[in-house]
């Protein structure tokens, strides 16, 4: 399975695709897009075959400050900007954070293993450059049952001290999100069905995870 970094025309199959399972207020677009991927396009990563999509795994590379503030709830994805991105001539360590990933063609197989290679490869020409490069975290913002699952039972990945309170509702309109009030109470409209409650999972390099297989 080949793949490729992602390009500018692209961007809007990206956030067609992560809009409809996160239908948040505060969206990515294409500038905050650009923003992450200027200097390091190969983080996007688009799987092809005979030029076929097969998977896409759009990870944005954070310097230490970007990540960790991501991942304890100061900053949200959209609020990454410039000096919190990862920058081979001046940081010596990275954390990953997964955009969105997921399996376009039924096809395709183990998505979650390429995209764990490639990353591997990735890092790999970056040290050639950056010898003492550290991967310190892996993260995602998960926002539905499957992405879930793959983090915490795929990737070892779990909630730190960054409880999401954000929540997937659903009906044949489409999805909302609601978010739980100080005392955890979530008021939707009643035509909606509840889905699943988001995560920011996470693993660090002294935990158990594939992930470590790969980016260490």
């Amino acid at each position: 399975m080949l793949n490729h970094p992602i390009k500018k025309e692209e961007y809007k199959l990206l956030l067609k695709l992560d809009k409809k399972v996160y239908p948040t207020a505060n969206p990515i677009n294409k500038k905050i897009l650009n923003n992450w991927y200027a200097k390091n396009p190969e983080f996007g990563i688009m799987f092809k075959e005979k030029g076929k999509l097969l998977g896409i795994c759009a990870a944005i590379p954070l310097n230490e400050k970007g990540w960790e503030k991501l991942t304890n709830g100061k900053l949200a994805e959209a609020g990454l900007k410039e000096n919190t991105i990862f920058d081979n001539k001046r940081d010596r360590e990275i954390g990953i954070h997964i955009y969105h990933i997921e399996k376009i063609d039924a096809q395709a197989k183990q998505i979650y293993i390429e995209s764990l290679k490639a990353l591997r490869k990735i890092l790999i020409e970056l040290r050639k450059n950056n010898p003492t490069l550290k991967a310190i975290g892996f993260s995602g913002l998960c926002v539905t049952k499957e992405g879930i699952n793959l983090f915490e039972n795929k990737l070892n990945c779990s909630e730190k001290t960054f409880i999401n309170k954000e929540n997937i509702f659903e009906n044949e309109k489409g999805q909302i999100i609601v978010k739980a009030n100080k005392t955890g109470k979530i008021c939707a409209p009643k035509e909606y069905k509840y889905k699943n409650r988001c995560k920011m999972l996470v693993t660090t390099p002294k935990e158990k995870s594939i992930v470590w297989k790969y980016l260490q």
